[in-house]
């Protein structure tokens, strides 16, 4: 192996494996912050898809639920136009 004045191959090494250990720290932490076993698809991808997947159904269920109240509002409307239009012909 050629001595290089103008590198320091062992504090290249040092600097490398601390920015690996900084990385696994700062994973460690966004998990520990969160409260989730998942934070990303690198920790585990078939829970991360699972979970994903799990989100994207209860926000169609949201959506159908927020949708049948709109419906339900829409048919108190027309009940009550079909009741005036009741009251006026019984008149």
């Amino acid at each position: 192996m050629a001595l290089n004045i103008l590198s320091n191959h062992a504090a290249n090494l040092a600097h490398r494996n601390l920015a690996r250990a900084e990385e696994a720290t700062n994973r460690s932490l966004l998990k520990l912050s969160s409260g989730q076993r998942v934070v990303s698809a690198r920790d585990d991808a078939t829970s991360m898809a699972i979970g994903v997947r799990l989100d994207s159904t209860a926000s169609t269920i949201t959506s159908g639920i927020v949708n049948v109240g709109h419906g339900n509002s829409m048919l108190q409307i027309a009940d009550g136009g079909m009741a005036t239009i009741d009251n006026i012909l019984v008149r």
